[in-house]
């Protein structure tokens, strides 16, 4: 409870309250760690966190994970992690502006033939009026690039 408003305690998507050790990045990463060292009987491994889209987190759901709304692109790449013994990086392992999946009809106005209902959920890019339709999974996405450069957290502070 003396932590609960630290960095390292942070739980968006109430998961504590399901008793899940792995409420947040860091947290995962160190459960992630201890689980492979009792397995593997070495205490060398270490994770690198993707932060190319947690610099701003909005979604409604935490369930919904396709190309965001009002997210942002994190921390920049770095090895300056905050416990360098359980973290090797913070990476953007994801390229920001790469659609994570299509909305039911593509930019060109073709039917998506790869849909995928999460791209529909309330959090979604492309699902309401204003913004214009997500392409297929790996292809650019404008739209959304220039909405995670505005929400950015490049320094991790949240500032």
């Amino acid at each position: 409870a003396e932590h609960k408003n630290h960095a390292c305690c942070k739980d968006p998507c109430k998961l504590l309250d399901a008793w899940d050790p792995g409420n947040n990045e860091h947290n995962y990463a160190a459960l992630l760690t201890s689980l492979a060292t009792e397995k593997f009987g070495s205490d060398h491994f270490k994770a690198v966190i993707d932060t190319g889209r947690n610099g701003a987190q909005n979604r409604k759901d935490c369930h919904n994970f396709c190309n965001i709304r009002r997210a942002g692109a994190g921390r920049a790449s770095t090895t300056e992690t905050a416990n360098n013994t359980i973290l090797d990086a913070y990476f953007w392992l994801k390229t920001p502006g790469e659609s994570d999946g299509c909305t039911k009809q593509l930019p060109n106005g073709t039917k998506c033939a790869r849909y995928d209902a999460v791209c529909g959920s309330e959090d979604s890019l492309g699902n309401e009026g204003d913004e214009p339709n997500a392409p297929e999974a790996g292809e650019w996405y404008d739209y959304q690039v220039k909405m995670l450069a505005e929400y950015a957290d490049l320094d991790g502070l949240g500032s």
